[in-house]
């Protein structure tokens, strides 16, 4: 039978299922054993990364002081500090937030924070993996068309901002999903548990199934799979031409590339 509810009858059916939830459960979550293990382990990763992050933005501004007026750093560098920040603003949003929440269990940031801090979450996530995917195609057009890509200064730009761009048009929907719940007691008056969750924000099943597997793509399969595609064509670059004049390689071609690569 087809579902004929009212958008007010699926509204108050979500706020009656809200108020059951753990309710029937007797008690409400705490911070346990293994939640205090998480939350130390999260601290440390949130140290450590945060040190070696800001410790090689600090050498890429050396690096940029010691170069002579009106020379830019090399694209590799540029790209490598565009992913340094990429992973600097996931250490900094992602980490932290999953372990005060670990502590304090429930949310207590109000509905507005709890959207946008869902959004800057993925976006920080969304980030790092966008700017891998980049490096990984400049270096692919540097061994396989090397001359375009001296030739064409404007396509590091283009790609970094495209990566940034789309982290935060896909990173978008956690705005709308994420929402706030409020659990009562039985009386209905006293507010005992409020959590920031997608719940109800879907209106099927496979809405959020097909949401979360588009999310693990974008995040994990289509970068990997683009990695793998552009370090096979420089192997295979590289190959073609070793077969094709091994002394080439040895001397003038290795030379040449070691330039290109390293040195843009």
């Amino acid at each position: 039978m087809a579902n004929n509810a009212s958008p007010e009858q699926k509204q108050n059916h979500c706020s009656a299922i809200n108020n059951s939830i753990l309710l029937m459960q007797e008690n409400l979550p705490t911070l346990t054993l293994s939640g205090k293990i998480r939350v130390t382990v999260t601290f440390c990763l949130f140290l450590l990364s945060t040190t070696f992050n800001a410790s090689f933005l600090l050498k890429l501004q050396k690096w940029t002081q010691k170069k002579e007026k009106g020379k830019k750093l090399s694209r590799m560098k540029v790209l490598l500090k565009h992913l340094t920040l990429a992973n600097l603003l996931e250490t900094l949003i992602v980490m932290p937030l999953d372990g005060m929440w670990n502590i304090t269990v429930q949310w207590y940031a109000g509905e507005f924070l709890c959207k946008v801090l869902s959004y800057l979450k993925l976006f920080s996530m969304y980030a790092p993996a966008f700017m891998m995917v980049v490096i990984s195609l400049d270096r692919s057009l540097a061994i396989t068309r090397p001359l375009a890509v001296q030739n064409n200064r404007k396509l590091e730009q283009s790609m970094t901002s495209l990566a940034w761009i789309l982290s935060s048009i896909f990173a978008g929907p956690q705005l709308y999903i994420f929402r706030m719940i409020h659990l009562t007691d039985g009386s209905g008056q006293t507010e005992i548990f409020s959590q920031c969750v997608t719940h109800c924000s879907f209106p099927q099943w496979w809405h959020q199934a097909f949401y979360n597997f588009f999310t693990f793509s974008c995040l994990f399969i289509i970068p990997l799979l683009i990695m793998l595609i552009c370090n096979a064509k420089i192997i295979f670059t590289l190959t073609r031409v070793l077969h094709h004049d091994p002394h080439s390689v040895l001397f003038g071609f290795s030379a040449n590339y070691v330039q290109i690569v390293f040195k843009q």
